[in-house]
C-alpha cells in the first residue's frame, strides 16, 4: 500500500505551500486578465461655472498594451494550472508573464501618441481638462506584482 501523499508517478511529494502558490498564481492571473477590461486612463473635463465634471475613459484593451496584459493574465493562469497538475516549476515560470504585464503597463503610461497628452489645458475658473489614470491600471499593476511574487516564491521554495 502506498503512502497517501505520494504522487502516482513516483516523483517527490507536493507540499501544501506549493499548491497554495500555484492557486495564488491562478487567481492573480485571472485578476490580471480581468483588469485589462477595466478603464485604465481617461480625460476629465471640469467645468467651474457649472460645477460639473465629464470623463471619457479608455479601457486597457482599447490599447495594444492592454492586450499584452490580458494575454499575460491568461498565460499566468495556465501556468498556475500546470503548477497544480504537474510541477512547481510551471508555477515559477509565471514570473515571465508577470514581468511582461508590468512592462506593458509602464509602456502604456509613457506612450507619447496618446490623446490625453494633447488635451491637457486649463482656463482658470471656467474649464480644466486633464488626463487621469483610472483604477483599472492600478488593479492590473497590483495583479502583475502578485503574479510575479507568487511565482518567485514558488521558485524559491523549489517544491
Amino acid at each position: 500500500m502506498s503512502e497517501p501523499t505520494a504522487p502516482v508517478d513516483g516523483g517527490p511529494g507536493r507540499s501544501a505551500a506549493s499548491l497554495l502558490l500555484a492557486i495564488g498564481v491562478i487567481v492573480a492571473g485571472l485578476a490580471l486578465a480581468v483588469a485589462a477590461l477595466l478603464p485604465w486612463a481617461g480625460v476629465t473635463a471640469e467645468f467651474g461655472a457649472l460645477n460639473t465634471e465629464l470623463t471619457h475613459a479608455v479601457r486597457g484593451v482599447d490599447d495594444g498594451s492592454g492586450w499584452f496584459v490580458a494575454g499575460a493574465g491568461v498565460i499566468s493562469m495556465l501556468l498556475g494550472v500546470l503548477g497544480v497538475v504537474r510541477s512547481w516549476l510551471f508555477t515559477g515560470f509565471a514570473i515571465l508573464p508577470g514581468a511582461v504585464a508590468a512592462f506593458s503597463l509602464a509602456m502604456f503610461l509613457t506612450d507619447p501618441q496618446g490623446l490625453a497628452d494633447r488635451l491637457d489645458f486649463r482656463i482658470p475658473g471656467l474649464v480644466d481638462v486633464h488626463p487621469s489614470i483610472q483604477y483599472g491600471w492600478f488593479a492590473a499593476l497590483l495583479a502583475s506584482v502578485l503574479v510575479a511574487a507568487f511565482a518567485a516564491a514558488a521558485l524559491l521554495r523549489r517544491r
